[in-house]
């Protein structure tokens, strides 16, 4: 056991004075047919991959809205972002040939002129760009997200603020590589978890916006007043994007003691209608209840749903006692 120990320890040390050129896994910046699969990246990045595999990227081809949206891949213009062959170019984005229901798969962002690129120091077994820093810029998701990348933008808090991964990316501390020998030779760095998602931005801020009840009068035979929205930390629209079906629903509720609802009002946010909450923008929404007996809370909340409404995720929610 001590000799095994001392050749690993041995073929370590080999391994990280290897020169930077030196090359041992070359297929892994194919692109065609010979393409390597994420599963192949998660062989040695296995946290990366595991969080990969369950995030929206990983479904962005294969989800059941892109499929109705794009008419069952008939809108070919849309695959590029949803299945790119790599977000390095100057040119409009390809899409791949192979492994699309990969989504926006490892390549796709970290496939950079035949090398493996990514914003930290690196040295691997595979052609390494390192310390990229366009990696930590929102220029970066902007390559796809056009839009959401201009509504950030226009928000007017760029300089010195908050970018899209700081948001859907959270930091976290450890060994890039999982696998040995590889991980061995690196030390544990501060970087991102590969979520894409924007459940951790809502976990870490309890009201990025603002609902409250103003001016509400109740008399003998109705209830009226107004919900005030403000986006007070989301700095881009709610929602955003630029194609496909978003749609933020506002439920206003009028509800008896039980939690019976009595009477409701609802009003939907959406891009294409102009009506999505921009950065800094308050909003009200007036509402007006015949009065029911037992009538006792008036709740509002603010929810993102699907086309279908069968997935349904709680952005922020108000309530206010008659």
């Amino acid at each position: 056991m001590k000799l095994f120990q001392r050749l690993l320890s041995l073929f370590t040390l080999i391994v990280f004075f290897l020169p930077v050129g030196c090359v041992v896994y070359p297929e892994l910046v194919d692109k065609g047919p010979n393409a390597p699969k994420s599963e192949r990246c998660g062989d040695c990045h296995r946290d990366i991959y595991n969080e990969w595999k369950d995030s929206p990227h990983a479904r962005s081809f294969v989800s059941d809205a892109f499929k109705e949206e794009t008419n069952e891949y008939r809108y070919k213009f849309c695959i590029g972002c949803h299945a790119p062959e790599t977000i390095f170019t100057n040119e409009k984005i390809e899409p791949r040939s192979v492994n699309q229901t990969e989504g926006v798969n490892c390549n796709s962002c970290h496939l950079d002129d035949c090398e493996l690129s990514g914003p930290t120091p690196a040295r691997g077994p595979h052609p390494i760009k390192e310390k990229n820093l366009f990696y930590k810029t929102s220029e970066m998701c902007g390559k796809c997200h056009v839009g959401t990348l201009k509504s950030w933008q226009e928000s007017g808090i760029v300089e010195g603020k908050k970018t899209c991964q700081d948001c859907h990316m959270p930091v976290i501390k450890r060994k890039l590589i999982q696998d040995d020998p590889w991980q061995k030779i690196y030390p544990k760095r501060e970087g991102k978890q590969h979520l894409f998602s924007f459940q951790p931005f809502l976990k870490e801020n309890e009201n990025p916006i603002k609902m409250s009840f103003v001016k509400v009068i109740r008399s003998e035979c109705n209830v009226e007043g107004i919900l005030e929205l403000e986006n007070t930390d989301v700095p881009h629209s709610v929602p955003t994007g630029d194609y496909g079906y978003r749609e933020i629903v506002v439920t206003i509720e009028l509800q008896d003691k039980t939690g019976r609802i009595v009477d409701f009002k609802t009003e939907s946010l959406f891009v294409e209608l102009k009506t999505a909450l921009q950065y800094k923008e308050k909003r009200t929404i007036p509402f007006y209840f015949n009065c029911k007996e037992g009538a006792e809370t008036i709740k509002a909340k603010m929810v993102r749903t699907s086309f279908c409404k069968d997935r349904n995720i709680l952005l922020t929610e108000a309530s206010y006692k008659l």
